[in-house]
């Protein structure tokens, strides 16, 4: 699957940069090579998510994968992306969650909106006695 332009030292120029971090200039080099195989989507995807393109070079290393199904390369790359990002979502939620659970003194025993909920129904009750009705009757 490899081109013509695999067999210069383009890549290998690629590789380079990336490894001394250099990784906007790795990104641009790739920008100039117009035949594109797996080992450029692959190139481009690691130099674009190391330069913070992170949906595009997860859509190259996709790419670069589906191209080259039996690279173990690309696909420990792909494989690696999707556990951190999936591992950064978990954690995200598991702060988040955290935080908003602290401010009230909630458990999660009951979902993560059993605050915001009972507040809400406070609110309305509120709002109905002022105008003569009673929502809620026990407050």
């Amino acid at each position: 699957m490899y081109s013509s332009v695999y067999n210069d030292n383009s890549f290998s120029n690629v590789r380079a940069l990336l490894s001394k971090n250099e990784f906007q200039k790795a990104y641009n080099l790739l920008q100039k090579i117009s035949d594109k195989c797996s080992e450029w989507y692959y190139l481009t995807g690691l130099s674009a998510m190391k330069i913070g393109y992170y949906d595009e070079g997860e859509e190259y290393i996709q790419k670069a994968t589906t191209m080259d199904p039996n690279n173990e390369e690309y696909s420990h790359a792909y494989n690696q992306y999707n556990q951190y990002r999936n591992d950064y979502n978990r954690n995200s939620y598991d702060y988040n969650r955290r935080n908003r659970n602290d401010l009230g003194g909630c458990c999660c025993c009951c979902g993560d909106d059993c605050c915001d909920t009972l507040c809400q129904l406070w609110c309305a009750d509120q709002c109905c006695e002022c105008c003569g009705g009673d929502f809620i009757s026990c407050c």
